[in-house]
């Protein structure tokens, strides 16, 4: 490994440990312990308990279609007798990655500009008393700062789950192409069943637990904060 880097090191551990969850997490179906709707069953089961969870449902949109789309890639151009279905899994896999891209982009750009603005027009005098932005002044920033977050957590996750994807089905220890195909479908209906989840709970999200999730960023960042100052 001499010469490498270290963010590229730890990348490919974060892909490979991915890999063998899903490897374990979709053995049954594989190995033919569970039917189709068995395995459907379980899936769903699992984005609910996930969508159960503080952001629970930006997780689930944000798995699901990447693994449908490495799948679909897959499937492709091994699976389909029609040969177009290949190239245009490829051409949807990388469009995804691309608008992820481009939206965090975006929100990087976006945040950037607002949080100038509300540090610039809504706390003046915090700057001039204080020589510097005060706890409360940079709080009003969280909510712009924490969806910026999510945009990078987004692309993020779609180019890792891509190395992993690759690894789990290009997997050298893997005889039968029967079982490869068998792996990427699992993927598929793993993938599609979080998406469906995320987009029931996201659109039965209120203005309230938005709020609320908003609040309890700007708890922990005054509280991170305070812990500062105290250093």
């Amino acid at each position: 490994a001499v010469g490498w880097n270290v963010h590229v090191l730890r990348t490919r551990k974060r892909e490979a440990d991915i890999a063998i969850h899903l490897r374990t997490r979709i053995n049954d179906y594989v190995e033919g312990f569970l039917t189709l709707d068995a395995f459907k069953d379980s899936c769903y089961e699992e984005a609910a308990t996930i969508a159960k969870e503080a952001s629970g449902a930006r997780y689930l949109l944000a798995i699901g279609p990447a693994m449908v789309a490495e799948a679909n890639y897959f499937l492709g151009y091994r699976k389909s007798v029609v040969k177009w279905r290949g190239p245009v899994g490829n051409l949807k896999r990388k469009m995804l990655k691309l608008r992820r891209k481009a939206s965090m982009y975006k929100s990087i750009v976006y945040t950037a500009k607002e949080s100038f603005g509300i540090i610039s027009t809504e706390c003046p005098e915090n700057l001039q008393q204080e020589g510097g932005v005060s706890m409360t002044c940079l709080s009003n920033t969280m909510p712009l700062i924490l969806e910026m977050a999510w945009k990078i957590n987004y692309l993020d996750i779609t180019t890792t789950l891509s190395g992993a994807c690759q690894k789990l089905f290009y997997d050298a220890n893997i005889l039968s192409k029967e079982e490869r195909l068998l792996r990427a479908q699992a993927v598929h209906i793993l993938g599609t069943q979080f998406y469906l989840v995320g987009l029931q709970e996201a659109g039965n999200a209120t203005v309230s637990s938005v709020d609320e999730i908003k609040d309890r960023a700007n708890a922990a960042f005054a509280e991170s904060m305070k812990r500062g100052n105290a250093d």
